[in-house]
């Protein structure tokens, strides 16, 4: 099976389901399949190869998931490009994948034009501009790269995680099992499609379900996904923890909370992509009384690694179980397996692991051994299982021979009502070690102090772990899913 033919699959026996549902257009999934077939063979007849790299940069849109299950039906392999990127940063991946053609949409425009210049041997096109043509060219097969899926970069240039259409499907297979997703949802999209997290869970997930897309061009604004939570009876709703951070904090009348109680039909609610604060998750829950469940994963893992069970116990601070077909460990700086309990590098191994990063064998090898990956995550596993994710390896903290988990600290100044999001890095002091600062953004109108917030932790950490400086900021910088950069943060001028 590959994801093309999964495709026609759903709409051989769904044909007039609603397969996606964008601003007031509406497609079924006969639509959709016709409108990738007819792309497909436009992208034939540009002359795209076997296996050859075609780079997708829009917005939001229709077209953007019909361009990518055309790349893969055309024989090719989808390379999404981060939208937040400048067009030096964008010049940078499709050299580095090797594009054969580039799809944009009017927003980038600017883009384009430059790409133009720097790349002239590459092909630029709008959607609108892929030529009609009759033949379609040689389908994808199962352990065909289906992706390249570029990291953020936090070390170095990014790198082109390569995604086969077998480790994508058997990572929605498993998604499935453990959300329970049927024909009978509608997920709501406005994460960028851009992202591993929202296209495997809000895209290829429904499509493999059967289920309905309501697709939104951002997240902006923001009253329209309460709208279309409500409008378009949205059963499933998947977002990143700032998301729910807003949400949990929204002043909602007693009235207004009852009547969203009383036609709200979502089951579900799932955070991904970054950590959620366990105070965002109980205020939530009492707030909408829905279940918000926390996962976890990373690119490399097409990307679902693990998530809470949508029944059975979910523990807070907890991203859950692995998910089935999925095996992990914690190991120790040798590789060697720790106990339970004990803090260590969280391997996975599974059919969803990715094949390694493209033109990179050396980065390659120093994540994937003897078949497992290496996530980078700090992690401990309890005797249920449950994965509990401590820090990045890279955002350990170490003064005087102690590890400082940062995360440990956030989550403490979380627990404080007037401050609405925190980060703890070292930064270096210029003499070899490292200085704790604690980066801090309050809540609108609060007025927590430096003070409070030490008190706070004195009676909640031990005194290393205390950071040394405390820093307010108006905003954090952000990635385009809304993890905090760490990295920027080191930078700061103290």
């Amino acid at each position: 099976m590959t994801l093309s033919a999964l495709l026609s699959q759903r709409a051989s026996e769904f044909p007039r389901k609603l397969c996606i549902k964008f601003e007031d257009k509406k497609f079924t999934y006969s639509d959709i399949d016709t409108m990738v077939t007819h792309a497909a063979r436009g992208l034939g007849k540009m002359g795209l190869q076997h296996g050859e790299r075609v780079a997708i940069l829009m917005s939001n849109c229709p077209e953007y998931i019909i361009s990518y299950f055309a790349i893969l039906r055309a024989g090719g392999t989808a390379v999404p490009v981060n939208t937040f990127l400048t067009p030096s940063e964008v010049a940078y991946i499709l050299r580095d994948s090797a594009c054969r053609i580039f799809i944009y949409n009017d927003p980038f425009l600017s883009h384009a034009e430059k790409i133009r210049k720097d790349i002239p041997e590459l092909d630029t096109i709008t959607f609108e501009e892929i030529p009609d043509a009759t033949e379609l060219p040689e389908a994808s097969r199962e352990d065909d790269i289906a992706a390249f899926i570029y990291t953020s970069g936090t070390t170095g240039f990014p790198k082109g995680a390569m995604l086969t259409h077998g480790n994508l499907i058997a990572n929605v297979t498993s998604c499935k099992e453990v959300m329970q997703l049927s024909q009978r949802d509608r997920i709501l999209l406005f994460l960028p499609l851009f992202h591993s997290f929202s296209f495997t869970v809000c895209v290829l997930l429904p499509i493999y379900s059967g289920a309905t897309i309501v697709l939104l061009q951002s997240v902006k604004p923001f009253s329209k996904i309460i709208k279309s939570v409500l409008q378009d009876r949205i059963t499933f709703f998947v977002a990143v923890p700032t998301v729910y951070n807003i949400l949990s904090r929204k002043k909602i009348s007693p009235l207004m909370r009852h009547l969203i109680r009383f036609l709200i039909n979502v089951r579900a609610c799932v955070s991904g992509a970054a950590a959620l604060p366990e105070s965002t998750l109980s205020t939530f829950q009492k707030k909408f009384n829905v279940p918000l469940i926390e996962g976890y994963g990373l690119t490399e893992a097409s990307p679902v690694v693990a998530v809470n069970p949508l029944k059975g116990v979910r523990k807070p601070s907890s991203v859950g179980l692995p998910i089935p077909g999925v095996t992990v460990q914690v190991v120790g700086e040798n590789g060697e397996s720790l106990a339970t309990g004990e803090a260590g590098e969280l391997i996975a191994r599974g059919p969803n692991i990715m094949q390694g990063y493209y033109g990179k064998p050396e980065e390659t090898e120093a994540v994937l051994k003897d078949g497992w990956l290496y996530t980078g995550d700090m992690a401990t596993i309890d005797a249920d299982g449950y994965i509990s994710i401590v820090d990045r390896k890279k955002d350990l903290i170490i003064v005087d021979g102690m590890n400082i988990y940062p995360r440990e600290v956030e989550d403490v100044i979380m627990r404080n009502h007037s401050v609405e999001e925190c980060s703890m890095v070292g930064i270096p002091d210029g003499r070899g070690s490292e200085l704790t600062v604690l980066f801090v953004k309050r809540k609108e109108t609060a007025s927590v102090d430096e003070k409070e917030l030490r008190a706070l932790m004195k009676g909640s950490l031990a005194r290393f772990k205390i950071p040394r400086r405390i820093m307010f900021i108006e905003e954090f910088p952000k990635t385009a899913t809304g993890k905090i950069k760490k990295t920027e943060l080191r930078k700061w001028k103290l």
